[in-house]
């Protein structure tokens, strides 16, 4: 029988997470699955936990909690030999849609049992040192958001009393009503340009933020990330065209850009907020160069299609 090691986060989904690991132990004895329990308490401990299970073998790693917790044990993972599992107790849960887990608990756990993997590739990002910190480098499972997206996880620890899309929702419109947008350059290896952009959102996954399909077409395992760049929007147009986005129906609008790619540095004369798998990178900075590691870890993967995102847990 695999080792497994649970890492559990009872902060996600607002605190409501907590009331769901008895449930969790539960079900994982049920399913005849030996495990180790580990909490996290503060950002760094999945990591730090992961790898401490893969150095006293531990074959399998469940990140159970949200797409933070999912990124920190996944990136951890990379190059291990280790499996990656997730129970998804978040608000966002983004990164499950690409691995078809939804957010039955039980279904969850089912799918750890059953142990059907698909080998996936993961992203990498980092921002040099600058006057205002070291360098920082990591890896990415599902997103890398740059402009609105950073200035919606701001909002967003700020609300209290939202959960899952109501929550997204309303960072956006606080974000939108003081982020106008910013000169960016993408450099994709030899060919800059220059853009007036809202947001610039690289994937590894299909969806950002609990329901906006931001990459419909993103696949976990083609080699390649997908990127969408938002040029500025008025309100009107935002309030028009967003739900748009929520079936991924935003690709033939002319202030969209869609394409794929396996590098590219994002820079600006001003300082950008970013998010990094639904976590605020620690500072605003001027260039991050972002790149992808094919294949780079094996991951459980379910049988739910993304179509369950507003399902309760259970």
């Amino acid at each position: 029988m695999h080792r497994t090691k649970i890492i559990f986060n009872p902060q996600s989904h607002g605190g409501e997470a907590a009331g769901h690991l008895e449930q969790v132990k539960s079900l994982f004895g049920a399913a005849g699955i030996p495990y180790e329990l580990a909490l996290t308490d503060v950002p760094g401990d999945g990591r730090r936990a992961a790898l401490e299970a893969v150095a006293r073998g531990f074959t399998t790693v469940v990140a159970a909690g949200g797409d933070g917790l999912a990124g920190e044990v996944a990136g951890a993972l990379v190059g291990s030999g280790a499996v990656f599992g997730m129970i998804p107790l978040g608000s966002g849960d983004d990164f499950a849609k690409s691995l078809r887990i939804g957010r039955s608990i039980s279904k969850a756990v089912a799918a750890v049992r059953d142990r059907r993997t698909q080998v996936i590739d993961a992203g990498t990002v980092g921002s040099p040192a600058d006057g205002g910190g070291p360098e920082i480098r990591r890896h990415f499972m599902n997103c890398v958001g740059i402009g609105l997206d950073g200035e919606v996880i701001v909002e967003k620890e700020k609300i209290k009393g939202l959960r899952d899309l109501k929550l997204y929702l309303w960072a956006t419109i606080r974000a939108l009503a003081r982020y106008k947008g910013q000169r960016v350059c993408l450099d994709f290896g030899g060919n800059r340009v220059w853009f007036e952009a809202l947001l610039v959102e690289v994937t590894n996954g299909k969806c950002i933020g609990g329901g906006y399909y931001i990459c419909p077409d993103a696949v976990v395992d083609d080699g390649r990330l997908d990127l969408c760049l938002v040029r500025k929007l008025s309100w009107l147009e935002f309030f028009r065209h967003v739900p748009k986005v929520f079936k991924g129906q935003h690709k033939h609008l002319k202030q969209v850009n869609l394409g794929t790619l396996t590098k590219v540095v994002v820079e600006s004369e001003t300082p950008m907020a970013a998010q990094v798998d639904g976590e605020l990178w620690p500072r605003p900075v001027r260039r991050f160069e972002i790149g992808i590691v094919p294949r780079a870890l094996e991951c459980i993967v379910g049988g739910d299609d993304a179509g369950d995102r507003f399902k309760s847990f259970s």
